[in-house]
């Protein structure tokens, strides 16, 4: 029976892992129904094969795992199969929640395919969610009563549980924000009513803490889950007549560093946080200050670099009224030219004739129509790709979502797609520009982030930072001849500022569950200003039985394009066992890494000393 069962159960383990992978293969295709039923059929091969394990090992007599060393194998194997039947009803029950979602969401910006979600199947998916939620909990508690000891005997299945104990509680907080979220879903998606979002439309070459100057917005409006109407405008048709009327919003204490409105708030100029969830709460509140009459559920950020990874799907767009073809390497420009460069294009306070947006970015507005009507025209072979460009997006923050429902913002949170300020353990790293000059140069000035981190004896870490920003690529800039930058540093709250030097500081203080330093620099066509600093984090790399950990989390600004190098140099006794979350190249005594920083970078670094 030994040998039969073992048999059976590398077997069902082998179509638990092609399960896995089938399920991998949704990050790049995410609406692939034959790879979700495949899924499925493996994960019910799996289950009568564990039952029929459990079924043999049952009956033996309980005495049977008291024998010295095997009773240990024999006990570790009664609990495994058990839990390998309740994750296997789970991938059964998972894969019937996919399927409703891909077959009702299969194209959700095409309103005349599908009907979209409804009530039904929210409250089927409900219930399969709570069989799932009950199949892990059982499941868990039939891990919990293993010890790695007693899997040594085989290395693989030893460290299947290590990487299952570890993502242990990501997984149980998960598992409580779906299940607080799904009341939420039907006013989220919009089912049985519409359901309305602010949209914000970021110019990141006239950079902004968020991502960017909001030129733009609109409302966007889903029923069932599915798009069923977007529009834009200018952004000037809400502020001007609230500003020409006398009133005015009054600038937070904390903005006074932004001398752009003489005192003034608006929505154009509300996401003056990096955390978007801060920026997003200002940007509703004076969007309904001003006026805004639509009521929303959240608010939806996106960047020019979003868009035009969108026309290198769908191909360039023809602007009949403007005899104008856009394509992704020229859409900033001919914005830019019919909103700031071409004189009499008309005022941003004066409607268009067909009312949809102002004079002046009339050309925006129709572009942004021509594009959606391009996009819900998108070939079925081509949405595959669409989808994974917004999941794609999300990470590097050139799409922010924010949620008013509470459980689906902190669903976000868990999952770090909130474009939230992180406080990790462990050390950190978040750089944030401001363009304070009005003018659109960010996107000719290369900048730089260079960290050279020695960690000691005694796990503190010294940090030499140097940030370089080259005006050297010419182009339009629209505005003043001097860039002038305000820069915040967010690093942990117990770091040390030695030294600083390269710009003008603007004072320090704590923030967002961090230590912050601000300064000043500006900058002209052609030149190069560099700024370095010294800092220190005491205490920050840990140690546990297997040896040293450290952490360093480097996060990303919406919309900043950045080079970033790390140099990570560990104790003379340090020995590197391992470095990951980045393309690193490493030695006996640290690691390295140079790349564009297009999202957050999550860097391990573990050593024995």
């Amino acid at each position: 029976m030994y040998h039969r069962d073992r048999a059976l159960a590398q077997a069902g383990t082998e179509h638990l892992r092609r399960a896995e992978s089938l399920l991998a293969t949704l990050q790049a295709n995410p609406l692939d129904a034959a790879a979700v039923n495949q899924a499925q059929q493996e994960f019910a091969a799996a289950e009568p094969i564990f039952v029929q394990i459990d079924a043999d090992l049952k009956p033996l007599p309980g005495i049977s795992t008291s024998i010295p060393i095997y009773g240990a194998r024999l006990s570790a194997a009664l609990h495994l199969a058990s839990a390998a039947i309740e994750l296997s009803r789970a991938g059964i029950t998972g894969c019937d929640i996919l399927n409703i979602l891909i077959s009702r969401l299969h194209n959700p910006l095409n309103i005349r395919q599908g009907q979209g979600l409804t009530m039904a199947d929210l409250t089927t998916m409900g219930q399969d969610f709570h069989h799932i939620e009950t199949a892990f909990n059982l499941a868990i508690d039939e891990i919990n009563q293993v010890h790695s000891t007693d899997l040594e005997f085989d290395p693989h299945l030893g460290q299947l549980f290590a990487t299952f104990q570890k993502e242990l509680p990501t997984l149980q907080a998960w598992l409580v924000g779906v299940d607080k979220l799904l009341p939420a879903l039907p006013a989220l998606l919009g089912v049985s009513t519409s359901t309305n979002y602010l949209i914000e439309v970021l110019d990141s070459t006239e950079l902004r803490p968020g991502g960017g100057f909001i030129g733009n917005y609109g409302i966007v409006t889903f029923s069932g889950g599915r798009l069923i109407n977007a529009h834009i405008t200018d952004v000037d048709l809400l502020d001007r007549p609230f500003e020409a009327a006398g009133k005015r919003i009054p600038l937070p204490p904390q903005y006074s560093w932004f001398n752009l409105t003489g005192g003034d708030w608006s929505l154009r100029d509300s996401n003056l946080e990096a955390d978007f969830p801060t920026s997003a709460r200002a940007g509703e509140l004076n969007y309904m200050r001003e006026g805004g009459n639509v009521p929303v559920q959240g608010v939806i950020a996106i960047t020019p670099a979003f868009i035009g990874h969108v026309l290198e799907i769908i191909g360039p767009i023809d602007v009949p009224e403007y005899h104008e073809t856009v394509t992704a390497q020229n859409l900033i420009d001919r914005i830019h030219f019919h909103q700031l460069g071409r004189a009499g294009e008309g005022s941003d306070v004066i409607l268009s004739p067909d009312g949809h947006s102002s004079l002046r970015k009339r050309f925006t507005e129709l572009l942004a129509e021509h594009l959606l009507t391009r996009v819900r025209q998108l070939a079925p072979s081509a949405l595959p790709r669409f989808v994974q460009l917004l999941v794609s997006a999300v990470h590097t923050k050139d799409v922010q979502l924010y949620f008013n429902q509470g459980s689906a913002e902190h669903l976000l949170q868990l999952l770090h797609l909130d474009a939230a300020i992180q406080s990790p353990t462990g050390d950190s790293l978040l750089v944030v520009d401001a363009n304070i000059a009005g003018n659109k140069a960010n996107e000719f000035i290369i900048a730089t982030l260079v960290d050279k981190v020695t960690v000691d004896t005694a796990g503190n870490a010294e940090h030499h930072t140097t940030l370089t920003y080259a005006w050297t690529l010419s182009g339009q800039n629209y505005g003043s001849p001097i860039y002038k930058d305000y820069v915040r540093v967010y690093v942990p709250a117990d770091s040390t500022l030695q030294a600083q030097d390269g710009w003008q500081p603007r004072g320090s203080g704590q923030v967002f569950g961090h230590e912050v330093w601000a300064g000043f620099f500006s900058l002209t066509y052609g030149k190069t200003r560099s700024i370095s600093f010294t800092w220190t984090v005491p205490g920050v790399a840990s140690k546990d039985a297997n040896g040293w950990h450290y952490h360093y989390l480097i996060q990303r600004q919406a919309g900043m394009q950045r080079m970033s190098g790390l140099q990570v140099m560990l104790p003379a006794c340090a020995t590197l066992t391992n470095a990951s979350g980045a393309k690193m190249s490493t030695g006996k005594q640290g690691a390295m890494f140079t790349q564009s920083l297009t999202e957050d970078v999550n860097v391990e670094v573990d050593y024995v000393c």
